[in-house]
C-alpha cells in the first residue's frame, strides 16, 4: 500500500507542468579606469541641485560630480 501511494506521488510530480525558472545572465562590466572610494560633506542645497540635474539629464550623481571636477581642473 505504501508503494502505491509513493508511485501516485511520483506520477503527480511528473504530470505537474510547472514553469522552470530561468536565471538571467548579465555580463560583468569592466571598468575602464581604476576607482577609489572618496567621501566628503556637501551643502544640503547643493546636493539637491545635483540630484535634480542628474534626474533631468537621466544621469547619475556620480557622473555629474566627476564631470564637474574634470571641467574645473581643465580651466584651472
Amino acid at each position: 500500500m505504501e508503494k502505491q501511494n509513493f508511485n501516485e506521488l511520483i506520477n503527480k510530480a511528473k504530470s505537474n507542468n510547472q514553469k522552470k525558472t530561468i536565471q538571467k545572465i548579465v555580463p560583468v562590466t569592466v571598468k575602464e579606469t581604476e576607482e577609489v572610494q572618496f567621501s566628503f560633506y556637501i551643502e544640503k542645497e547643493l546636493l539637491k541641485k545635483i540630484k535634480m540635474r542628474a534626474l533631468n539629464n537621466e544621469s547619475s550623481i556620480k557622473t555629474i560630480i566627476i564631470n564637474a571636477l574634470k571641467n574645473h581642473l581643465k580651466t584651472n
